[in-house]
């Protein structure tokens, strides 16, 4: 009977209150959640005894408005990826010629630094894949007898055999098309095309789907034959063998340093994301740099605007007379005034209601301003107030709702035992209706 109660509490849980959504907040390493733990235990050890109503209304609330903070601190940290995700240091890479060079920047650099991280590249040539191109034989002939046929492919030091079978009436093209098939079909890291010379005939281009050689490697792919109980001489009448153009690495200096990848897109530092499109011979060193990315950090800020207002009007619609919305719209209101207020210039201004509103004329010329970093620090300050409110209410979203006091702690006590209780009453509220 016991296993039935608990089961459809289970159930009751999981469909009326697990969020259905994952966010950032939900992505805990072992300090954050020894940090919630610790948060748990002084609640537990300070707080009074309360009497809690069985009123169905109140614990729908409290669990609502945890999920709502929940949600509030996941949009917060999730309005970038960077390291510090309630920053608002948003920077971005540029490059001095963008068609041959492109950068992402993967770092983090104070703002204090932009415009000091940089280099200059060179490139000299281009990673390429290796291409085999068969032999350009007439579409509708064929030299090939009628027979099963094999071959093999050794290729990232693995060995794939390919079986075909050719019939009486099939064409060089029936044959090319056939073996094209089986390659791109094989995912193995090889991809096949049909090509045209100018006289109509076709052939077999076989090209790997990554370029470059690594250390000791003398090509990426090869194609033969083995003697076998199946046909052979496709490879040769087919031309699979044939290299036209072998694997190359990519060749570039970095402030006139040699080096080398094997890839058109490698990390530099660890901060620097680079894309290669083509050569600099010719025209000179391309610079690579950071610099403060406006329009992201516009976004980031509107974004965290958004979640306020959408927050305290979610906090306004719980209209439960044992509920304390009042107080819970208060506290967040409240954090607002203590670092939002007189920071109109940077085009956020507080209305009647405690909601913010922005004058995106004003924020972005606050945002490109050169004291910048100064006027948007207390939107830094707000966000992180923000986060740590989140936190406070998931930990206890249970004083938000209407509880006497049956007992206050001894202050004289000397037993630093932590109560269970606090914490089970929010908990323990899911399962009153199958008890």
């Amino acid at each position: 009977m016991a296993s039935i109660s608990l089961n459809g509490a289970y159930n009751h849980f999981i469909q009326d209150y697990v969020s259905k959504d994952v966010t950032h907040a939900d992505t805990h390493r072992k300090d954050e959640l020894r940090d919630v733990y610790k948060s748990i235990a002084k609640l537990n050890k300070n707080s009074p005894l309360y009497l809690l109503t069985d009123d169905a209304k109140s614990r729908n609330d409290a669990i609502e408005i945890k999920e709502k903070a929940r949600q509030l601190q996941g949009n917060i940290l999730g309005l970038n990826n960077q390291e510090d995700q309630s920053s608002l240091d948003h920077s971005s890479a540029y490059t001095s010629d963008e068609e041959k060079v492109l950068a992402s920047y993967i770092g983090k650099t104070p703002e204090s630094d932009i415009g000091n991280i940089g280099f200059d590249i060179e490139v000299s040539s281009l990673a390429t894949a290796q291409t085999n191109t068969g032999r350009f034989l007439p579409k509708d002939s064929s030299g090939l007898s009628a027979d099963n046929y094999a071959f093999d492919v050794r290729i990232n030091g693995q060995e794939f055999e390919f079986q075909f079978s050719i019939y009486q009436n099939d064409r060089n093209i029936d044959i090319q098309e056939k073996i094209s098939k089986l390659i791109n079909k094989a995912g193995i890291g090889l991809a096949s095309d049909i090509i045209e010379d100018s006289e109509g005939r076709s052939a077999l281009e076989i090209s790997s789907t990554r370029t470059g050689l690594k250390a000791g490697e003398i090509s990426q792919f090869e194609i033969y034959e083995t003697s076998g109980t199946l046909a052979t001489g496709s490879v040769s009448y087919l031309g699979l063998d044939q290299v036209s153009a072998p694997a190359t690495n990519a060749h570039f200096t970095l402030n006139g340093e040699e080096r080398a990848a094997v890839s058109n897109k490698f990390t530099v530092g660890g901060k620097f994301e680079i894309q290669l499109n083509d050569t600099t011979l010719g025209s000179g060193p391309i610079s690579v740099g950071v610099k403060k990315d406006n329009e992201a950090l516009r976004q980031h800020i509107t974004a965290l605007i958004d979640n306020y207002n959408e927050f305290i009007d979610e906090a306004s619609g719980f209209k439960d007379e044992k509920f304390k919305s009042d107080k819970l719209k208060a506290e967040i209101i409240g954090i607002a005034k203590q670092y939002m207020t007189n920071i109109e210039d940077t085009g956020i201004k507080m209305e009647a209601d405690g909601k913010l509103s922005i004058d995106s004329e004003l924020l972005t010329q606050a945002i490109s301003g050169t004291e910048s970093t100064q006027a948007l620090s207390p939107i830094k300050q707000f966000s992180q107030a923000l986060i740590s409110k989140t936190k406070d209410i998931s930990v206890d979203p249970m004083k938000y709702v209407d509880r006497p006091v049956v007992n206050y702690k001894n202050p004289d006590n000397k037993d630093t035992t932590t109560s269970p209780y606090i914490t089970s009453e929010y908990s323990g509220m899911m399962f009153n209706n199958y008890c």
